[in-house]
């Protein structure tokens, strides 16, 4: 563990430039949670295959999922740059959709003037996620819904 008043230090302070980094909200039990196996009584995420229509509302999740598949299909795939993340006309498209519990834009964005995929880490998860489920696929430089008969 770091000294209480490690952010205290004006050197430090200067090197973060204002930027306070995510693991300095971390307590001792919560440090120790990170560190400790997955178990059915400590879950980061849950996949459940038995939710109720109200449940999968509630899911940032699914919600987000279902507006990045609605694009893709509406649209006939997605633009996808050479390194195979959405073009940065699209994370433009998407940072006005996509809402995520406690995921501040403006602040997340403060020192970026151009936002790429990775940096809307709401939209990269989800696109990660949805390419891992293969709901949609790379196609021809373009992100696409894969058609129900050819999903695993």
């Amino acid at each position: 563990m770091v000294a209480e008043d490690f952010l205290q230090d004006a050197q430090v302070r200067q090197w973060l430039d204002g930027v306070e980094p995510a693991w300095t909200l971390l307590t001792f039990d919560s440090l120790r949670a990170l560190r400790q196996e997955p178990s059915a009584s400590q879950t980061a995420i849950r996949i459940a295959n038995d939710l109720r229509a109200n449940e999968i509302a509630g899911s940032a999740v699914a919600r987000n999922t279902l507006i990045l598949l609605r694009h893709a299909i509406e649209r006939g795939g997605l633009p996808l740059t050479a390194s195979g993340n959405l073009s940065r006309a699209i994370v433009a498209e998407m940072r006005k959709l996509i809402e995520w519990p406690h995921f501040d834009q403006a602040n997340a964005f403060r020192f970026n003037k151009i936002i790429n995929e990775p940096d809307f880490l709401p939209l990269h998860v989800v696109r990660l996620l949805v390419q891992a489920a293969t709901l949609v696929r790379a196609q021809r430089g373009k992100l696409v819904a894969t058609p129900l008969e050819n999903r695993c």
